[in-house]
């Protein structure tokens, strides 16, 4: 299934704060990866909780609220299990709760994205590649943990398609009509657009059918409450009613957003908020006594732990 990632991801942007207050037991620390190495020579952990590569876009013209909840484009992990944004339903405003998806990839595989991923220039130091005369644009940043080693390298206004740097064309983000990258950066960048566009479109890649049926349920999510202010009975709003005993201007913790707290979810209090959630959207008011709030939701992913700002 042939499918370009949307350019909104993950930033890395979320606010430390502690999941608790809301009865959430501390994480157990991870064990120490172990890591497989195949002819290639590229070692990789296994385990499900590691990560191994991820493309995440963030930032640019959206509100600070919404850098809270960006998530990945594209997330492998040492397992084989990949998590994708899922379809989008097409209404405005959108469903509360995200849908992401599970693809799986073989260890064979995995050695093939990486060998892709070491050709893109994502092995090597840290680096950005940028470009000027864009405004609002987001930053697409590739984390690979590979050889016992994070990297990390960003680029500016990229596309997968690559079309941030195809110049002549006038009013284009990097075009040869606002601002045209030295030849390095512009070479640097394509192989990004290209290795982005490889994972956009696996079945290719891998030459096999790669399923994307299966719906990634997350251990945990971060429920990002902001206050709502007082009603206006001129605007009425859908409604629904905090499900949870414990108070969340209480138990949430601040987040980098001002007004904004962090309330990290598990469990019992995971399963009650997503019952409630279901038919909710980003304009929903949530209620608790006479407080209202709007809602962003962030889920988990394997590595993370709640509140914690992520580490994709």
């Amino acid at each position: 299934m042939k499918r370009l990632f949307p350019l909104f991801g993950v930033c890395l942007l979320a606010a430390a704060c502690s999941a608790a207050a809301v009865s959430t037991p501390a994480p157990s620390p991870s064990p120490t990866p172990r890591p497989t190495a195949a002819a290639s020579g590229y070692a990789v952990a296994t385990e499900p909780n590691h990560l191994i590569l991820s493309i995440a876009t963030g930032g640019g013209f959206i509100a600070p609220s919404s850098l809270l909840t960006e998530i990945p484009a594209f997330a492998l992990f040492g397992d084989g299990t990949i998590v994708v944004p899922g379809p989008v339903v097409q209404v405005d405003p959108a469903p509360l709760l995200p849908n992401l998806a599970v693809e799986r990839v073989t260890p064979a595989e995995i050695q093939k994205i990486v060998a892709a991923a070491d050709a893109a220039g994502l092995l090597g130091p840290d680096a950005s590649y940028d470009i000027v005369g864009v405004a609002d644009a987001g930053t697409t940043t590739f984390t690979t943990v590979v050889n016992g080693r994070a990297h990390r390298v960003s680029a500016y206004a990229l596309s997968p398609s690559g079309d941030a740097d195809q110049p002549g064309q006038p009013g284009r983000p990097g075009a040869g009509g606002l601002a045209t990258p030295d030849p390095a950066i512009s070479a640097a960048r394509a192989k990004l657009s290209s290795f982005w566009a490889q994972m956009s479109d696996l079945a290719s890649f891998l030459g096999r059918p790669v399923s994307d049926t299966a719906k990634y349920v997350p251990a945990g999510i971060d429920v990002f409450l902001t206050d709502a202010g007082p009603a206006d009975p001129s605007q009425p709003v859908a409604q629904v009613a905090w499900p949870l005993a414990a108070d969340p201007s209480k138990v949430g913790r601040p987040t980098a957003v001002d007004g904004t707290v962090c309330v990290a979810l598990t469990g019992a209090d995971l399963t009650g908020f997503t019952a409630a959630a279901g038919a909710s959207n980003g304009a929903t008011v949530w209620t608790y006594g006479s407080a209202r709030y709007t809602i962003g939701v962030r889920p988990l992913y394997p590595n993370e732990t709640g509140c914690s700002g992520g580490a994709l």
